[in-house]
């Protein structure tokens, strides 16, 4: 099979296997993936990225983000300049998107037991969106304004009887 990319499209190409590579090794340090096998995708990807890594001769690629030392991209500076930025990013969006959701989860638990969330189910297919939302909103509302500052663990039973500000 023979595909023809455009500079821009290789680099593109290259950025995608890039962050999906960094993805699969992040989960594979640190998740059991049960049925996923995230060490072999991890490899499997790595190995797509070095075979890939072999064409960058052949692009011409200019831009200041990546550098060329004998027809192989110089990987440092790329994934310095180009892969951390989007990643950090990333975990930034999946850390505010995500605390909030979980929290929102658990205290909508608290609040309904399991038989109103049977009926719950089967009257919204399921579909839970209305009555979390309330719930999301709190703490979606509550780290746009004060970022992660207010929030600590409470200790529930110490000597005092009142949560504990520290962690």
């Amino acid at each position: 099979m023979k595909i023809n990319l455009s500079n821009e499209q290789y680099q593109e190409l290259m950025t995608s296997v890039s962050i999906s590579r960094t993805i699969f090794e992040l989960l594979q340090d640190s998740i059991d993936g049960g049925s996923v096998d995230y060490e072999e995708h991890s490899r499997q990807i790595a190995d797509l990225e070095e075979y890939l890594l072999l064409f960058s001769g052949e692009t011409g690629i200019s831009s200041p983000a990546i550098k060329q030392s004998g027809g192989i991209l110089a990987y440092d500076t790329f994934y310095e300049v180009v892969i951390e930025p989007i990643m950090e990013d990333f975990e930034e969006y999946v850390l505010h998107d995500g605390l909030p959701n979980i929290l929102a989860w658990r205290d909508f638990n608290n609040d309904h037991p399991d038989e109103e969330q049977t009926k719950m189910a089967e009257k919204n297919g399921d579909f839970f969106g209305a009555e979390l939302f309330p719930y999301e909103e709190k703490y979606l509302d509550e780290f746009e304004k004060n970022g992660f500052d207010r929030l600590f663990i409470k200790e529930e039973n110490n000597k005092k009887g009142t949560p504990s500000p520290y962690l």
